[in-house]
């Protein structure tokens, strides 16, 4: 069978799209099996951690803002939050602030499980992104600039 037309054809290790994808599911199946552990997963994770982290500066968190600063969906951030709600990890409320939103908290089980997973999930990341050593910071800022890029923004090489 013939492979179709592409400039990869011959070297697939020359694919970056194929490389990050690669890179990314071995990190992301440590944290899921990890977190399998503690009961939740990856991105119920993700959305408490945001929730636990906003909380430090606003009382009424909104979908909205917990969906913006994890870059996800708001109809998926609100289907893991239902589902978190529904297991006793984090409440919605009326938001005092906007009557059109929820307000959501996480709730002692939520922050008992936020509590386990986070030195979990920075150990994966140590570990993982650890072998980049020096370049660490480096990585991370050509990581910020495909965001930018990705959202329109004028990126600029480091």
């Amino acid at each position: 069978m013939e492979f179709p037309s592409s400039k990869y054809k011959s070297d697939s290790d020359a694919s970056t799209g194929l490389i990050f994808i690669r890179a990314y599911n071995k990190w992301h199946t440590a944290i899921k099996n990890e977190l399998r552990d503690v009961g939740i997963t990856h991105p119920q994770f993700v959305v408490m951690t945001v929730i636990n982290f906003l909380s430090q500066s606003d009382d009424f968190i909104t979908q909205t803002s917990v969906a913006k600063m994890a870059d996800m969906d708001v109809m998926s951030v609100s289907q893991i939050i239902r589902g978190l709600e529904e297991k006793g990890y984090l409440l919605r409320t009326a938001n005092p602030k906007d009557t059109r939103a929820n307000a959501v908290r996480l709730l002692g089980k939520g922050q008992k499980a936020i509590k386990r997973a986070l030195p979990i999930v920075e150990k994966i990341d140590e570990d993982f992104f650890g072998v980049l050593s020096d370049n660490e910071t480096r990585f991370r800022d050509f990581l910020h600039q495909l965001i930018k890029g990705a959202s329109g923004e004028k990126t600029e090489i480091v």
